[in-house]
């Protein structure tokens, strides 16, 4: 059996190594440090998946119910591969694009892999509070101080006001719990949740569900997500999307929907209409988008709201899809972002107005973008198509006028395949006429985005097999 917290110790050496490396002028790159711990990481993940993990737990202030205490719930796999991979994944975007204070830039990373992981496997709330808000500190820094020159302040700030905000709401139902179960830990909750009184168990969902709103993000506390994706390095919104929105899904599922299914199934209906309006809407606003980077932003924003429409519709089959959509999607939108980037280090712009042509003079560029796109759009053998096709039967046998949702689909269909004839079948602008293709390890960051697409299509079992939505 694995430890879970050396799932934790292999970041907190990499910060360690970083931070001697930094004060003894070593020769070794930071890229070097970071990535053999990603990689340490991915493989003690795995070995752990196959054969088992072992949680651990020891008191810090035993007077509150604070302790260190580290175990999976029922829904953590799915969310740790995101948290291990997704970090992996972003690294060869970050060493291309983070030329100035990079130590800082990979010790906040590595703080931001570190907490993403703990997140997940922390049962006890204050720990997971305390991860949590690491997350949200690290990110607002990387976005302020590495993120595009003429957007970041801005971005970095409606960034951390927002989730900010959604962190507060988070820890009023956390104490609001401990209240009324004398526990911070998940399992006792789990086991006490009946001796809540009523109307502070309604209180308790409607603050996990302001933090979901906020985190995934769900209309009207959406505005935060684009410019914070357009204002990141490549690197971070692979993981702003990859990883941070599935935040508020794990939090909905755990805190709201496993401990309060009642009160959500008295919310089911205005909570769909809300979600089917946020999908319509956001892929109305990204066909209004130019840049190719906003775009797939809102995207996200739709596709997060399809799986916040089927976490509510409060069935089986539906809440299997949307953990299934969840991981796709992370993966999808993961190589989305790093082929923005892509756009933009090779031409110099991601305006679709300004592009064109690329099909002839970057092939290899063009077959992973249609790749993303076919992805993106649920082609069968692709892991967005059995995540889709179970959201859509969960959906409408809850309440079929969810379906309404499939015009959402329809738009997006529209300007993703608009995407692809403006940046690669139209005509080449003279300024494009000497660019070249993407180098082999761009391509091999895309491969392996694509490996997992597949393998998630093909077999959506290894997603649907390592959850059973038991605390």
């Amino acid at each position: 059996m694995i430890q879970l917290i050396g799932l934790l110790l292999l970041p907190a050496i990499g910060i360690l190594a970083l931070i001697l490396r930094a004060a003894t002028n070593a020769r070794i790159s930071e890229e070097k440090i970071v990535a053999s711990v990603a990689i340490a990481t991915a493989f003690l993940f795995f070995f752990g998946v196959i054969i088992g993990f072992n949680g651990i737990s020891f008191p810090i202030i035993p007077s509150i119910n604070f302790s260190f205490t580290l175990g999976l719930t029922g829904i953590s796999i799915p969310f740790l591969l995101l948290a291990v991979i997704m970090p992996a994944l972003g690294l060869w975007s970050a060493y291309k694009e983070i030329n100035k204070n990079k130590t800082l830039f990979y010790i906040l990373y590595m703080f931001s892999y570190l907490s993403m992981i703990a997140v997940f496997i922390s049962t006890n709330l204050i720990l997971f509070f305390i991860f949590w808000e690491t997350i949200l500190i690290s990110f607002f820094f990387i976005i302020m101080f590495w993120g595009e020159k003429e957007i970041r302040r801005k971005a970095s700030m409606k960034f951390l006001i927002f989730t900010q905000f959604g962190s507060l709401t988070l820890l009023g139902a956390f104490i609001l719990l401990f209240v009324y179960t004398g526990s911070f830990n998940i399992n006792v909750i789990a086991t006490s949740i009946q001796t809540i009184p009523s109307y502070v168990a309604y209180v308790i969902f409607f603050f996990v569900l302001i933090t979901a709103f906020i985190k995934m993000p769900i209309f009207p506390f959406h505005s935060w997500l684009p410019d914070a994706h357009v204002g990141a390095p490549t690197a971070g919104s692979v993981l702003l999307a990859g990883v941070l929105l599935k935040l508020g899904g794990y939090a909905l599922l755990l805190f709201g929907i496993m401990l309060f299914p009642t009160i959500a199934g008295s919310l089911q209906i205005p909570l769909i209409a809300i979600a089917v309006f946020t999908a319509i809407y956001s892929t109305l606003a990204a066909s209004a988008q130019k840049d190719f980077k906003r775009l797939v932003a809102y995207s996200s924003i739709f596709y997060m709201s399809l799986a916040f429409l089927v976490i509510m519709s409060l069935n089986y089959i539906g809440q299997n899809g949307a953990i299934v959509l969840i991981v796709s999607h992370g993966f999808i939108v993961g190589m989305l972002f790093v082929l923005a980037g892509l756009l933009k280090e090779k031409t110099g712009t991601r305006d679709l107005d300004k592009l064109g042509g690329l099909m002839l003079k970057m092939p290899l560029y063009a077959f992973f973008v249609i790749f993303g796109v076919l992805a993106t759009l649920g082609v069968p053998g692709l892991s967005n198509f059995p995540g889709e096709l179970l959201v859509f039967i969960g959906a409408y046998a809850a309440y079929p006028l969810a379906l309404l949702s499939l015009f959402a689909v329809l738009i997006a269909t529209n300007y993703y395949l608009s995407a692809v004839k403006r940046i690669l079948f139209v005509s080449v602008p003279k300024r494009l006429a000497k660019i070249k293709d993407i180098s082999p390890w761009d391509a091999m960051q895309l491969a392996m985005f694509s490996i997992f697409i597949v393998i998630i299509g093909i077999l959506p079992s290894v997603i649907v097999n390592s959850f059973n939505f038991v605390v």
